[in-house]
């Protein structure tokens, strides 16, 4: 669940005795994740900024330990605030429930998987694939040519990707599946492999995952009696447990808006009824903060 407010950055600590007990020293369990990047620092080193702004991602094993955790972040960026005689502000920009597995709805699709097979990669794919491992440093192996196994999820979850069709799995049967993309060895989120989604690597598995889920549809409509099974176990993981949106009420996505050319062909009015616009505009107000009595000249 990403949350979005001001902090000012770590420094150097130094170790103190205590003889107090403190209320936890590890704030983060091995599930959680903290992601974050400085979206506005200042522009000139020796300026002090007039505002400051930083966006977390916090990440959880349910939706109680997420809130748990923001309400940590939104503490420390408080207490930076209090500390440095500043005012903080945090609004949520998106949020997100675990995702509710269906192991019958898996089973069919990697059935499915594995009869058609792993996509169709041309010699143009491997090519490139070998081109980016070679410039990385890793074995020039090209594109997978295997259907992963189908394995049970870790009993204790440790820590995942995040994404909204999570929110879908509570209301219906879900699944999700990823057709290889990425050159074998290679890492999710990097250049090399955004390079591969409009080439002939990207194509490919499109084209692989397209039949996957076609393939799976079918089954669905002529297989009744599987399509029952799927049905009759989303009822008994949902079983006791009411989904609620994560989000927080009056929530508005952040949205940007799109040039003149773009509202013209495609027909469209700006703001979307929904959307209050323009943003509320943040000014800073902050006073210059006391540094004491004026010193006595030295005589």
């Amino acid at each position: 669940m990403p949350a979005r407010s001001a902090a000012t950055p770590g420094a150097p600590a130094n170790s103190i005795h205590r003889d107090a007990c403190s209320p936890s020293e590890e704030n983060l369990a091995p599930s959680g994740r903290l992601h974050w990047v400085i979206n506005n620092g200042g522009d000139i080193p020796n300026v002090t900024p007039e505002i400051a702004e930083i966006s977390y991602y916090v990440r959880e094993g349910s939706p109680a330990r997420v809130q748990v955790l923001l309400d940590k972040v939104i503490a420390v960026s408080e207490a930076a605030a209090k500390a440095s005689q500043t005012t903080v502000g945090h609004r949520i920009t998106s949020a997100c429930w675990n995702q509710l597995p269906s192991k019958s709805f898996a089973e069919l699709l990697h059935e499915n998987m594995t009869q058609i097979g792993p996509p169709a990669f041309t010699d143009e794919a491997h090519a490139l694939a070998k081109e980016l491992q070679e410039s990385l440093g890793l074995p020039t192996a090209g594109m997978h040519d295997k259907v992963g196994a189908l394995t049970p999820p870790n009993p204790v979850f440790m820590g995942g990707g995040s994404t909204d069709v999570a929110d879908i799995s509570w209301n219906v049967p879900t699944v999700s599946m990823g057709a290889a993309l990425a050159p074998v060895g290679t890492k999710m989120h990097t250049w090399s492999t955004a390079a591969c989604a409009a080439a002939a690597p990207g194509q490919a598995a499109v084209l692989a995952a397209a039949k996957y889920l076609a393939a799976t549809a079918v089954d669905l409509i002529t297989q009744p009696e599987r399509l029952k099974a799927i049905k009759a176990e989303f009822a008994e993981r949902a079983k006791g447990l009411e989904w609620k949106t994560a989000l927080p009420e009056g929530y508005e996505p952040p949205m940007y808006e799109p040039p003149a050319w773009f509202l013209k062909k495609t027909g469209q009015k700006w703001p979307p009824n929904n959307i209050t616009w323009p943003p509320k505009r943040v000014v800073s107000h902050e006073k210059f903060s006391s540094l004491g009595p004026e010193l006595t000249p030295q005589k």
